[in-house]
């Protein structure tokens, strides 16, 4: 039985967790890789009393205990679909019990995790993230969470956004809510009392970036359209966007690790504004993805990852 001293939580089809897997491959580390959508192919059996844990996958056992040193965790904290008619009552236990045995591996509380799904949980909400970017001194854009437009200026433009990521199924299709840029006026016309939606003052003509932070390093890239900002919601831009490598001020950097840090984060991707000679914190993502990143900007993510999961705990 193989004694595991790194565990990686994953998908299968997780690229991103590929090139973590291949790194701690690469420099002969001591790993368990898990995804959840083939739980059901492995037997487990977890002796509670004692806390071990057995993991036996194509007949070889592994087995997870206190000498644990750290967890990639790149699952999510809960699916927002885990309950619905079009789902089979079958794929309704599995997604609830096995994301309910997910959870329960924060019973490894000695390793290090990246991230601990508790404290990604409560980084994810963006209310929160706002207030507490401000009070570490970030500068935040004007931001009302309404589900009216009694506020509204007509005459203003406003960045309108989902409280909470939005994904929609209409039937066998996807669609996701992206930020978009609306008139004060237009906003006017429509009934938000279905549910509360973010409204910001947009910031235009604006500069985006991304800050991957890992541990207390921080990788800034810059997202250029041609050589200018890309005006609204970059993403829906991604085929035609760069990413530049770009340092930013050391104020600025310090701010971001410390915001991952004192959400007991070890990684997070944050999206900021520069605007007017000004940063603007816009949000931050727990599980956001980098594998892009690396490709695109040449950012070594995988190896600080990897660095910080095979440090003695």
């Amino acid at each position: 039985m193989t004694k595991i001293k790194i565990l990686v939580i994953s998908d299968a089809n997780d690229f991103t967790t590929d090139y973590v897997c291949v790194e701690l491959k690469k420099r002969g580390l001591n790993y368990l890789r898990i995804n959840r959508n083939n739980f059901n192919a492995y037997k487990i059996n977890w002796d509670v009393n004692g806390n071990a844990l057995t993991i036996s996958i194509n007949n070889k056992d592994y087995l997870i205990d206190k000498s644990l040193n750290s967890v990639y965790y790149r699952a999510p904290t809960f699916l927002r679909e885990t309950f619905s008619q079009s789902i089979a009552p079958e794929e309704q236990i599995y997604n609830s019990q096995w994301m309910a045995f997910i959870r329960n591996l924060i019973s490894f509380e000695d390793a290090l995790w990246m991230n601990n799904p508790v404290s990604t949980y409560k980084a994810e909400n963006k209310i929160y993230q706002l207030l507490l970017a401000q009070k570490i001194g970030f500068k935040i854009p004007n931001t009302l969470v309404a589900n009216n437009n009694d506020r509204i200026n007509n005459t203003s433009l406003y960045a309108v956004k989902s409280i909470d990521t939005a994904i929609f199924k209409f039937r066998k299709q996807e669609g996701f809510f992206y930020t978009n840029i609306i008139s004060g006026d237009n906003i006017r016309n429509y009934d938000l009392s279905l549910a509360p939606v973010t409204i910001q003052v947009a910031l235009e003509p604006k500069l985006d970036y991304r800050v991957t932070v890992v541990g207390n390093k921080a990788f800034p890239v810059k997202i250029l359209k041609g050589a200018s900002g890309v005006y609204g919601d970059w993403r829906k831009h991604k085929n035609d966007v760069k990413f530049v490598f770009s340092e930013l001020p050391t104020c600025i950097t310090e701010y971001c690790v410390q915001l991952v840090s004192s959400m007991n984060l070890q990684f997070g991707g944050i999206d900021l504004i520069y605007y007017h000679n000004d940063y603007y914190f816009i949000e931050l993502n727990p599980t956001g993805e980098w594998a892009w990143l690396k490709d695109a900007a040449d950012l070594p993510i995988d190896r600080e990852i990897c660095n910080i999961l095979s440090r003695d705990k």
